[in-house]
This record gives C-alpha cells, sequence and structure tokens, in this order.
C-alpha cells in the first residue's frame, strides 16, 4: 500500500496555468475528487472516458481552483519533465492525427490557447502544423456537433504537449457508426499520419475482426484508450483490443522530490484493463492469466482525476482539469510521434522490447483479482499500466 503523501501547498497558487507546480496529493487513499463524465449525446453507442474537475455543484473548476484539491492540474512542460521527453530534438516531420467524429468548428482556436500558453510554438503561415479534414480526406466538414470537442482538444492538446514539433491533423468523422469512424482511421493513415490516436472507443462486439483491417497500418503506430475499470466479463474496449493497436492504460503521477526520477508514479485505481473477449493475444505480449486472449494493455502515462492534466476547450468554457484513459492515448501517440516510426517493426512489438526505456510501474491496482498482474501492478509487464510508461522515445 502506498505510504501517506501529504500535499505542501504554498502561497497562493498563480494566475498564469504554466506556473502550476504538481506535489504530491494530500493522502494516497483519499476520494477522488469531484468530477464529471464528458459525454457525447450518443452516450450508449461510445464509451464515456474523459472527465473534468467539478466542485459539488457540478460546475468545472478552472486549474487554479483545481490545484487546491488535486496534485496538478499537470502542464506540458510537466509531462515533458516527468517522462524526459528531448521535445526540443525531435518530432519535426511527423504527423499525429485525433480521429473524432463531427465537425469541431473551435478546435484550431482551442488548440492557439493552449500551445501558446504552455509555450509550445505556435501553428501559424510559418509553421502549418495544425489542419482539419473530413473521412474523405477533403475539406467540407461534416455535420457540427459540440458533443466530441473536449475530446478533440483533449487529442490536440496531450499530442502537441509530447510533441510540440510534430504537425496534426483533425479527422473529422461524419458520425458516431463504428463503420464511418474506422473509415476516419483510414483515411488518416492516408493524410501520412506517423501516429493515429482515435479519441473514443466502443465495446467489444462478435463481429469486430471484420472490422480490424482499419486499424492495421504498417509504419503507423495506433493509440487507443484502454477504458475505465478492470473488467471481469472479458469486453474490452475497440479499437484498444485489436493486437494492431496500442491499448494506453491510466496512472496517477505527482512531484517526488525523495525518488530517483523526482517523480513517482502509480497505477489509476480507474484505468481500464483486462482480457479481451474476441482477439488473440499478439506474439510479443507476454502469456499471463488470459492465456491466449489479448491483454489490455500495453503501456500507460497519467490519467488519473487525482493528477489531472490541463486541456483548453471551448466547450468547456476554457480551461479545466481533465482525466481518463483518452487523454493517455493522446499523449503516447504523442511520444510515437516525437520518436518517429519503424516501418519494419509494429509498433508495439517494438515498445516490448524496450522495457529499459520505460518507467516500470509496481504499484497500484484497478480491482480485486486474487494477485493477478491483470489488475494489479508489479514488476515487468501488468494490466493496468502494461510495460509501463515513457523514459525519453526509445521504446517508441
Amino acid at each position: 500500500m502506498r505510504t501517506k503523501r501529504i500535499m505542501m501547498l504554498t502561497g497562493v497558487v498563480a494566475a498564469l496555468l504554466t506556473t502550476l507546480v504538481p506535489v504530491a496529493p494530500a493522502v494516497a487513499d483519499a476520494p477522488p475528487p469531484s468530477t464529471r463524465a464528458i459525454c457525447p449525446g450518443d452516450a450508449e453507442k461510445a464509451a464515456c472516458l474523459l472527465r473534468v474537475a467539478t466542485d459539488s455543484t457540478g460546475r468545472t473548476l478552472r486549474p487554479a481552483e483545481a490545484a487546491k484539491v488535486t496534485s496538478g492540474p499537470l502542464t506540458a512542460k510537466d509531462l515533458q519533465e516527468a517522462y524526459r521527453l528531448p521535445v526540443d530534438l525531435l518530432g519535426g516531420g511527423q504527423t499525429i492525427a485525433v480521429v473524432v467524429p463531427y465537425d469541431i468548428s473551435s478546435a484550431e482556436q482551442d488548440l492557439a490557447v493552449f500551445r501558446e500558453t504552455n509555450g509550445l510554438p505556435a501553428c501559424d503561415e510559418v509553421f502549418t502544423c495544425f489542419r482539419k479534414v473530413n473521412q474523405r480526406g477533403g475539406e467540407t466538414p461534416p455535420p457540427s456537433s459540440p458533443s466530441y470537442a473536449a475530446h478533440a482538444a483533449a487529442g490536440l492538446d496531450m499530442a502537441s504537449a509530447a510533441c510540440p514539433n510534430c504537425r496534426l491533423v483533425l479527422v473529422q468523422a461524419d458520425d458516431t457508426s463504428f463503420a464511418n469512424l474506422a473509415l476516419a482511421v483510414d483515411q488518416a493513415a492516408a493524410q501520412g499520419a506517423d501516429a493515429i490516436v482515435p479519441m473514443w472507443g466502443v465495446a467489444e462486439f462478435e463481429d469486430q475482426a471484420a472490422q480490424a483491417a482499419h486499424f492495421n497500418h504498417p509504419g503507423v503506430a495506433i493509440t487507443a484508450a484502454a477504458g475505465a475499470g478492470f473488467n471481469t466479463d472479458g469486453r474490452q474496449l475497440l479499437p484498444a483490443a485489436y493486437s494492431s493497436v496500442i491499448a494506453v492504460g491510466g496512472t496517477e503521477l505527482w512531484r517526488d522530490p525523495a525518488a530517483e526520477r523526482g517523480w513517482s508514479e502509480t497505477v489509476w485505481r480507474d484505468t481500464g484493463s483486462g482480457c479481451s473477449l474476441y482477439e488473440a493475444r499478439p506474439s510479443w505480449q507476454p502469456r499471463g492469466d488470459c492465456g491466449s486472449r489479448r491483454t489490455v494493455a500495453d503501456v500507460s502515462s497519467v490519467a488519473s482525476s487525482q493528477t489531472p492534466t490541463q486541456i483548453y476547450s471551448s466547450a468547456l468554457g476554457g480551461w479545466a482539469a481533465a482525466s481518463g484513459t483518452p487523454l493517455a492515448a493522446a499523449f503516447i501517440a504523442g511520444v510515437y510521434g516525437l520518436a518517429g516510426t519503424d516501418s519494419a517493426t509494429p509498433a508495439g512489438k517494438r515498445l516490448y522490447g524496450g522495457s529499459r526505456y520505460l518507467f516500470d510501474v509496481t504499484a497500484g491496482a484497478n480491482g480485486s483479482c486474487a494477485g493477478s498482474n491483470v489488475c494489479a501492478a508489479n514488476r515487468g509487464y501488468d494490466g493496468p499500466s502494461g510495460m509501463g510508461t515513457p523514459n525519453g522515445t526509445g521504446a517508441f
């Protein structure tokens, strides 16, 4: 069990978001702060995974307010430091695609605010690092909907935080049907994306193999949210459950002067993990308690509501302290973009062979599974944190 950690807040939290410094949570096993789910209008079709910090009335807390009840929110610079990312040296020429349904009219403006406040290079006429297309690759937008605006913002912001020099393309599907979302992933690959993050997830279904090819593009890393909570019925989220996709779990991350790394990290109690109902274990994944079936997840990064990250979305009224595995999936897509791609080696195989370039998460659990590593952290591979979290870009 993690030891009790005392939050040390000194002075008044600065107004500028980039000056927020995360410290250890007040009590490691304290209940998570109040949050609300950012659900799309058709939540029965898509898993509701993105959350923001709120007060007791449900009002979205701004980062300075959230800093009083959480160990965060983490800025882009915090994430770069915690995961030792050489953001000033790499990423040029790489493209990361964020896939959502519907048109997000505020996406470019929201991204500009996030990047400016976090000291990232502007997407302008000199560095044309943002564009958006529909699922056919054209500029005519699909129907507009605010339902996924925060998901688009979270994806673009976290990809930017990991790879400020990468170019971003927002691919907007016609609607939330799995068929159109899958075609949007194909279009992301056609647009030259080196890494793709679908900012949505749906439960596994019997005929899912018929759509698997849309999520298998050699030389392209596709990252997807592992979901929320330890799943005991064998039904994971798609596309994360596909063996060609990097399933990304969530951790709790806080600044810790006593740690050699300067940060400490545990499994987030609400991250997703489990055994796929239909997908076979890829050859490079260790054989564990799921036997011949695929285990979720493969890798992880911060996603906890106790150590949230900052995002900017007009749909949320501006700045918010966000949590959820879609944030981690987008950040890991950014790390793949930062690292560059290797078309000769599948992204998953490369990841599992690069343990020396990952921080091994060895504490925490997201369920009770009689000591199984499917829901509890241990040394080496485990379901909730996968192979661990980024320690530079060597594993990617």
